[in-house]
């Protein structure tokens, strides 16, 4: 089980549209199946930390391309999110994180 977060650098001022797009796509992508549900989170002015960056992060059993060939990534996201997306952000990057889980357990002996 993988930890899957994107992180996203929102411009100037752009961060709670940003986020609200971030969050649209993380719907689409479950409504299509290809993923669980996402979690968004955010610096901005309520909070302490590097102010613009937006993380969105979901749960995987497996980590997969989303340009794999037998995958089809949504029309909306394609169409309408992804471009109005690239708008509101300067920069993005994902990080990959296994999960601890119950069978990959070792204690000390």
């Amino acid at each position: 089980m993988f930890l899957v977060r994107r992180v996203f650098r929102a411009r100037d001022k752009k961060v709670w549209e940003a986020a609200s797009v971030i969050d649209e796509i993380g719907r689409e992508y479950e409504k299509a199946g290809q993923r669980n549900e996402s979690k968004i989170y955010l610096s901005a002015n309520t909070t302490p930390g590097e102010y613009g960056l937006i993380y969105m992060e979901w749960t995987a059993e497996v980590l997969e391309s989303v340009y794999r060939g037998d995958n089809e990534i949504p029309s909306r996201i394609h169409q309408e999110l992804g471009p109005m997306l690239r708008d509101l952000v300067d920069e993005q990057w994902i990080e990959f994180y296994e999960l601890l889980t119950p069978d990959k357990k070792r204690m000390p002996s």
